[in-house]
C-alpha cells in the first residue's frame, strides 16, 4: 500500500510543493531537516504555508546502488505515523 507525502522541492529559486505517494517498506530513515526548513520557510510563507510547518528528509531505497532522499512537509514522527498507518490519540 502506497502512502501520499507532501513533496517539497526549490525549482528555479522558489518552493515547489507536490504529492509523492511511497511505499512505506522501502523507507529507510526519515530526520527532521533544519537547514532546509530556514531555506523554504520564507518561500513557503508566501505560498500561503502555515507558519508552523515542518521539513524532515525521507530517504527511499530504490532497489538499485543508490537511495532518493525526498524533503517532505512535516515533522518526523507524523510522517512515520503515516507510513505505519497509525493514528495517535492525544491524552489531555
Amino acid at each position: 500500500m502506497l502512502v501520499e507525502l507532501t513533496k517539497v522541492e526549490m525549482v528555479e529559486g522558489s518552493p515547489t510543493i507536490s504529492r509523492v505517494y511511497v511505499n512505506p517498506q522501502h523507507v529507510v530513515s526519515v530526520t527532521e531537516d533544519n537547514l532546509a526548513y530556514h531555506q523554504l520557510k520564507e518561500g513557503l510563507l508566501k505560498a500561503g504555508v502555515h507558519e508552523q510547518f515542518s521539513v524532515s528528509k525521507v530517504v527511499v531505497y530504490d532497489g538499485g546502488v543508490s537511495s532518493n532522499v525526498l524533503m517532505i512537509m512535516g515533522h518526523p514522527k507524523g510522517i512515520q505515523e503515516k507510513l505505519n498507518n497509525k493514528k495517535q490519540i492525544l491524552r489531555g
